[in-house]
């Protein structure tokens, strides 16, 4: 089932096609299960108190959302102080102490649940909105959430999955107040070419060349080289075309 459906027309010689429109396609598996929702049922059937320290949550092939999440959480009746759950619709399922972190793979934290303001719906609608944004389409998502490092503020980890299983970007943002820390899409061509853009790299090249072109002294008679008039460019009219984007950037791409 595709999600986002992305319409193309096929270019010859052009190995990335050229989008021409795009149109969200969001038929809701009645199945879903909303992160909101496996958390309140997991207090209630286990205490209020039994998820408030999250290390790390996931739910797999949601269209729009999972039918089962497994989460991971701090439990000092353990003996590696984690326990895991699994939710769906229909269950929950105790499967008792959790050996995946402790020893050998630390927790990066532990996210407060009471700081899950952004739960999957909400996130699922801002992961769209970067998809058509950087002109991806995908079928499911694969949801992870866990805590900043050093903090316990919750994150989420939305992975853009097409239908044989490859990604084909992230989304990284906060679940407490949607801000985005991180967008990266993978751009496939023929014979195995892909283009990463990843906002982490493509956003400090920005901000770089934005500050060379601010600092940049600007003579009486320099020419607009999109009018070819000598209107003067003032700092704060710098010319942004070159300046890199952070929505990703569809051009063919070519071997080396």
């Amino acid at each position: 089932m595709k999600i986002l459906n992305i319409y193309k027309k096929h270019i010859p010689l052009i190995i990335i096609p050229l989008v021409l429109t795009l149109s969200s396609a969001q038929e809701d598996d009645p199945l879903g299960l909303s992160s909101n929702t496996a958390l309140q049922k997991i207090n209630s059937q286990y205490g209020q108190y039994f998820a408030d320290k999250i290390v790390e949550m996931r739910g797999l092939r949601g269209q729009s959302q999972p039918r089962e999440w497994t989460v991971v959480v701090n439990d000092e009746r353990s003996q590696l102080r984690l326990r895991t759950v699994r939710v769906s619709v229909e269950k929950s399922i105790n499967e008792g102490e959790s050996s995946k972190f402790y020893p050998n793979n630390l927790p990066t934290g532990f996210a407060s649940s009471g700081k899950i303001k952004i739960d999957s719906t909400k996130a699922f609608q801002v992961l769209i909105k970067e998809a058509r944004a950087a002109k991806i389409g995908f079928d499911y998502v694969d949801y992870k959430l866990r805590s900043l490092e050093f903090g316990d503020e919750p994150i989420w980890v939305l992975s853009a999955m097409n239908g044989k299983g490859i990604l084909l970007g992230q989304v990284v943002m906060s679940a407490y107040d949607a801000n985005i820390f991180r967008t990266v899409w993978y751009y496939r061509g023929d014979r195995g070419y892909m283009k990463v853009v990843d906002s982490a790299l493509d956003g400090i090249r920005k901000k770089q060349l934005t500050d060379e072109a601010l600092s940049s002294p600007v003579s009486s008679d320099q020419v607009n080289p999109k009018t070819n008039t000598g209107e003067v460019l003032q700092p704060n009219q710098s010319d942004s075309s070159n300046l890199g984007t952070e929505e990703a950037e569809v051009k063919p791409i070519r071997p080396n």
